[in-house]
């Protein structure tokens, strides 16, 4: 990902927790008797509150506690910490002289196969199953939970398939495995593996070819409810915005965020001095039929709607909904003059390998 684009993405601190939750896991099952479950956790939860201070729009995550399910994912770590201990297992078999043996299992080892085109570090594997911790694990009976799992076996038939071309052997097993001991196992079949690593790769060479080939962002991009609606770069993407303007509003699905844009009209400024209601003309937006909003917002989070005068362009995303139809403003907003926002360039000088 773009480093200069990143700086315009605001984050969801249940990544960081979940990274916590994995590096935790790793440096236990590497160093089982010396390592210090919560002084790991809280050494991973200080690093993201550091980087997320120097980022104009994660700095409103300063305080850790503040995450969603912050204590829940903690208690979650150390459990799973405390029972990785007790069947802990080297990675590499060490021949009688101390010279390492064929690789039989590995920790968050980063193989790479397909001539360089699929990189893969799964949490765990042996020659038996491919393991992939999850600090939760979604309901599987609602239409997103079961997407969601499917990505994950996905993402296991992947990391199977590479273990096969690099090491030598096919895991068996597929394990999603969340807390408390809860899992999801299911058969990993070598051509299926084979074929989720393939259609990879075809989409890697896919994803290449158009981006060598477009002229700019808007011929590069095809939006579409499905792809855009909960989008990390909505904010900067010239294409969502364009295709946007074209659209009567957009049906509203459970766990969507919402985005507009519009011209300031009014700011006024609440009891507290913090407060402050942003109203909107010239709307567009994901919430049908709205040409003109007002939304609350917070100066200490969202910035100071002040600083800019009536009149000019301002575009927002991550803004949730109230059970009026209206939008709110939640503390993953974010509200941003739009002569702020960089352009999005193509370079065609090569194509991406990443």
């Amino acid at each position: 990902m773009c480093a200069a684009a990143d700086d315009w993405v605001i984050h969801d601190p249940r990544l960081w927790l979940g990274k916590a939750y994995h590096s935790l896991l790793e440096r236990v099952r590497i160093e089982p008797a010396e390592t210090d479950p919560e002084r790991v956790w809280d050494s991973e939860i200080s690093a993201a509150v550091r980087l997320a201070s120097g980022h104009q729009f994660d700095r409103r995550y300063g305080d850790p506690v503040r995450w969603p399910s912050y204590f829940l994912i903690r208690q979650r770590a150390l459990s799973a910490a405390a029972s990785l201990r007790l069947k802990a297992l080297p990675s590499d078999r060490r021949l009688p002289n101390g010279a390492a043996g064929p690789i039989r299992s590995g920790t968050e080892k980063k193989l790479v196969a397909r001539a360089g085109k699929l990189i893969g570090r799964p949490d765990r594997f042996d020659r038996t199953s491919v393991t992939d911790y999850k600090s939760n694990l979604p309901d599987a009976t609602t239409p997103l939970g079961s997407e969601i799992l499917e990505r994950y076996r996905r993402q296991i038939r992947i990391y199977a398939a590479i273990i096969a071309e690099v090491l030598g052997f096919w895991p068996k097993k597929g394990i999603i495995a969340g807390p408390s001991d809860t899992s999801i196992k299911f058969d990993l079949d070598p051509s299926e593996c084979n074929a989720e690593a393939d259609r990879a790769v075809k989409d890697l060479d896919d994803w290449n070819g158009a981006l060598s080939s477009a002229r700019d962002a808007l011929h590069f991009a095809n939006p579409s409810a499905p792809s855009c609606q909960n989008c990390r770069f909505q904010l900067v993407c010239p294409a969502f915005w364009a295709w946007l303007g074209t659209m009567p509003g957009l049906v509203r699905t459970p766990g969507a965020t919402a985005a507009a844009a519009g011209r300031l009209k009014a700011v006024q400024l609440g009891n507290d001095g913090d407060l402050q209601t942003v109203t909107l003309s010239n709307a567009i937006s994901t919430l049908p039929g709205a040409c003109e909003f007002s939304m609350v917002t917070r100066q200490s989070i969202h910035g100071d709607a002040f600083a800019s005068p009536p009149g000019t362009d301002y575009r927002i995303v991550g803004a949730g909904f109230r059970r009026d139809g209206r939008l709110s403003a939640e503390v993953a907003t974010v509200l941003v003059p739009t002569q702020q926002i960089p352009e999005v360039s193509l370079w065609t000088g090569g194509a991406a390998h990443d």
